[in-house]
């Protein structure tokens, strides 16, 4: 759960922050804007370095808006939005950030029939109590904020194709957004912008020591399945092909059960390492294929890859060859929870190198949107 800093800003000054936004440094240009429609008492600094919230009173006259700042470790803010859920009970997601994102975007709006001639060209839906929302809420800007006070949640369905959010505001009433699992629209950055955020975020990301662990919980080994002799299974799920998936396998000593990481079994120690934070730290040299014919060249520890990806990425891997004392190559899929995308990356190392802290090589082609992954894969 993100930590929190409260900061109360008010219109008559009691106290007055430096004009810092020169220094302000963004990912997207959305979130560029919305800092700079902000009057200019609510520009938070990022001197906390953490997820801070502002209650600004000169947003909307006479009334409180609390606004939601992240921003990430280098320093960069990464999102501006309208702060709906208590900070007990913060969702600290991609859908939930482009709803706040949303919110604020029509609370500053001054002109509401382009706001809602956009949410359409997106394919974004807002509905009250299941009707179309009306003009004349969004232009009342004190109705509006009386509607998203005082709410108790939010819940957020996906039919694999689709999102449908629902805030349960005051009242009983509840505001529903509709919208396609479509990474531009949610992150509300192009291709070009999440490539380079991910370029830079990836670059200088560095795992806190006691983080590394895998998400996945741990199995239940009486539900392994036998594949021969003293290998145990864990299955994942596969995506779109079979050959592609998450599966783990164990090797049974005695009673205990422990993952495959070993010369003996080349595929399963090869599937496994790609798969899960393993301890066996070695290097990764990117090639990062950028929007636009950019490329970029890098180097990271793999604990700290493991980690920058741990949290909101689902890992799928399938292998392409295995060569025992040459190379072994196969692809890692990183496919992101809630974003509508997916990152490719074509690996290649050598056993020894995955075993014993050496280098694996990998091409990365990034931001890939859900929609056209099939089309990869050789399906229509």
């Amino acid at each position: 759960m993100p930590s929190f800093k409260t900061v109360i800003l008010c219109v008559l000054g009691m106290f007055v922050l430096p004009n810092i936004s020169a220094q302000q440094r963004f990912y997207a240009q959305s979130v560029e804007n919305l800092y700079y429609a902000l009057p200019g008492v609510c520009a938070l600094t990022d001197t906390a370095m953490t997820n801070s919230v502002v209650l600004c009173f000169n947003v909307v006259p006479a009334d409180t808006v609390p606004l939601i700042y992240r921003w990430d470790e280098n320093r960069v803010l990464d999102h501006i939005g309208y702060h709906f859920l208590a900070d007990d009970a913060s969702i600290d997601n991609a859908i939930v950030q482009f709803i706040e994102r949303e919110l604020l975007n029509a609370i500053l709006s001054v002109d509401i029939n382009q706001t809602l001639i956009t949410w359409h060209e997106n394919g974004l839906s807002v509905q009250l109590n299941g009707t179309q929302i009306k003009q004349s809420l969004l232009q009342n800007k004190k109705q509006l904020l009386s509607l998203l006070k005082n709410n108790s949640g939010i819940a957020i369905n996906y039919d694999g194709a689709n999102y449908d959010a629902t805030l349960h505001c005051a009242s009983g009433q509840e505001l529903s957004f509709h919208f396609k699992a479509d990474s531009e629209l949610i992150t509300g950055m192009d291709k070009k912008e999440r490539d380079a955020r991910l370029f830079f975020q990836l670059k200088n990301h560095h795992a806190a020591s006691d983080s590394i662990t895998d998400n996945r919980a741990a199995p239940d080994y009486s539900y392994l399945k036998l594949l021969r002799d003293s290998l145990y299974v864990d299955k994942g799920s596969l995506f779109i092909i079979p050959q592609i998936n998450n599966d783990l396998v164990y090797i049974r000593t005695d009673s205990s059960y422990n993952l495959a990481l070993n010369k003996s079994l080349i595929a399963e120690s090869f599937a496994n390492a790609l798969l899960v934070p393993m301890g066996n730290d070695y290097k990764i040299n990117i090639t990062h294929r950028l929007y636009g014919n950019v490329v970029r060249k890098y180097t990271v520890e793999s604990c700290d890859f493991d980690d920058y990806f741990l949290r909101d990425y689902d890992r799928y891997f399938g292998i392409e060859s295995l060569e025992k004392e040459k190379q072994l190559t196969g692809t890692l899929i990183l496919s992101h929870r809630n974003a509508g995308s997916i990152h490719l990356a074509f690996v290649s190392v050598t056993m020894d190198d995955l075993l014993n802290g050496g280098t694996l090589e990998m091409q990365l082609y990034s931001n890939i949107p859900q929609q056209n992954v099939k089309t990869l894969f050789g399906k229509q």
